[in-house]
């Protein structure tokens, strides 16, 4: 609680440029500087300079950095009707259109209750054997102290999951292509958000990035449209997310149109592997650092799921997998920044600092994760964090991997259940060794992932354990 007739605290930051604000610093060392802003207190004000400020014929626009977890539900759950999505960079805008990731009020409510269904309960717990019969067949094509790109691999793992999910079928030939979209569209993003000059360059501009991403992004649309009209034309009844496009209808009882269907299907499809895709690589780079954490997840492996594939009925026994899951998710969240909100009037914050209207508010889970105030020693991959007790313990919304409120991701639950269970397939039959040598860091675009390829060693564990000199 505050004191209502105290003034509120003056707001400040880091130094930034007067010309170009908080945005060479961000460009320059975007994780660093938002962990600097730990320092300036609950609230860090970060001026958007004098150029921003005549574009948007606001003197004195300034982004504030949330540092409090009772700030962020307050912005995320209490008083969310307040805040709004800031405009978001034209190939963001391009990628997603119109799908649940980006639109407001009544179209995203009615969005959501749609989607609800297909990514909870019940219906989740279907596609176990899905997720682990596709884990299971990518790991069966390694061999014993084969090398692998673990991103690479679980990239494609995640996409043939989420492609079986929305088309009902499996990713052909056209997997390639998908990939190496979302990397150029990642990076593009990220630019975007970063320089002013590129943010305000067409589309249509013919830069290397620019025609690397239009060709691809042109292929994978193509690739969308052909399956709604092949499925519009099919009689036969299909348990995918696109047959649930197909019968669903808009706020009048219309059916979607194609652009409708097309934005959804291209959000999830992105949205629902790069994430998981990056969670997963950081969580068996973070296993190669610990060999008791490992041996602890393998003893529970070996208790819990033995020499067969786990299932739904398996996953609340798998505590201490669960335990890591999140702790990988805490270090490197996947989603390290949420979508920047604009208060539309002002508002106090149980902090005490008060946010004029207009302003633009940054949450960061990266930030918020790694602050010592709320996770000591924060840069420790400790899985006890997440233990009963110790969760318990914790301020509320000091961990947002998902988000929070109304906003929060709609796929969480399906996340984890895939998580888990990629996790308990892998681990259960493989140790994952980190090839000496590489400097391997977090590059925030649109999601967190490795700034280089992580090279990984895999390990049999029968064999290990049948020659343990080797080990």
């Amino acid at each position: 609680m505050t004191d209502q007739n105290l003034p509120p605290p003056l707001l400040s930051g880091p130094p930034v440029s007067r010309l170009w604000g908080c945005f060479p610093e961000l460009r320059r060392d975007t994780l660093g500087f938002l962990m600097r802003c730990q320092a300036y207190g609950d609230v860090t004000k970060l001026p958007l300079g004098l150029v921003l400020e005549l574009l948007l014929r606001k003197p004195g626009a300034a982004t504030y950095v949330l540092n409090h977890p009772a700030d962020v539900k307050h912005v995320l759950v209490t008083n969310q009707n307040n805040y709004r999505k800031a405009p978001v960079p034209p190939v963001e805008s391009r990628i997603f259109g119109q799908g649940v990731l980006h639109t407001e009020s009544d179209t995203h409510h009615q969005q959501r209750r749609l989607f609800l269904p297909f990514f909870h309960g019940n219906h989740v717990a279907a596609y176990a054997d899905l997720i682990t019969g596709q884990a299971h067949q990518i790991t069966t094509r390694w061999q014993n102290n084969a090398t692998v790109d673990i991103r690479q691999e679980m990239t494609q793992l995640t996409l043939s999951i989420i492609w079986r999910l929305l088309f009902g079928q499996d990713v052909g030939p056209e997997a390639g292509i998908i990939r190496e979209t979302i990397e150029v569209g990642q990076s593009l993003i990220k630019l975007q958000y970063d320089s002013l000059l590129a943010s305000l360059t067409p589309l249509w501009v013919p830069t290397t990035l620019h025609r690397r991403f239009n060709r691809g992004f042109r292929a994978m649309e193509a690739m969308i449209h052909r399956s709604i009209h092949e499925r519009r034309m099919d009689a036969h009844q299909h348990d995918d997310i696109l047959s649930l496009l197909l019968s669903a209808t808009d706020a009048a009882g219309r059916p979607l149109r194609d652009e409708e269907i097309r934005d959804e299907l291209m959000t999830f499809l992105l949205a629902g592997h790069e994430t998981t895709a990056n969670a997963l690589t950081w969580t068996w780079f973070l296993l190669s650092q610990s060999r008791s954490i490992q041996e602890r997840l393998t003893h529970e492996l070996d208790e819990v799921v033995g020499d067969r594939l786990p299932t739904t009925a398996d996953v609340p026994r798998l505590r201490y997998a669960k335990m890591v899951w999140e702790e990988s998710l805490r270090l490197y969240p996947p989603a390290w920044s949420l979508h920047t909100r604009v208060a539309q009037a002002e508002d106090h914050l149980p902090s005490g600092a008060q946010l004029p209207s207009g302003a633009w508010v940054f949450i960061s889970p990266w930030n918020l994760h790694r602050n010592p105030r709320w996770f000591p020693d924060p840069n420790r991959f400790d899985p006890e964090r997440f233990s009963e007790g110790a969760a318990q313990s914790r301020l509320p919304y000091a961990y947002i991997p998902f988000g929070a409120g109304g906003r929060r991701c709609l796929g969480e639950s399906f996340a984890e259940l895939e998580g888990l269970l990629i996790l308990a397939t892998v681990a259960s039959r493989f140790r994952l060794c980190l090839v000496d040598g590489q400097t391997i860091q977090p590059e925030p675009v649109m999601t967190l992932r490795p700034n280089i390829p992580i090279t990984m060693v895999v390990q049999r564990i029968d064999i290990l354990r049948s020659h343990p000199t080797v080990a």
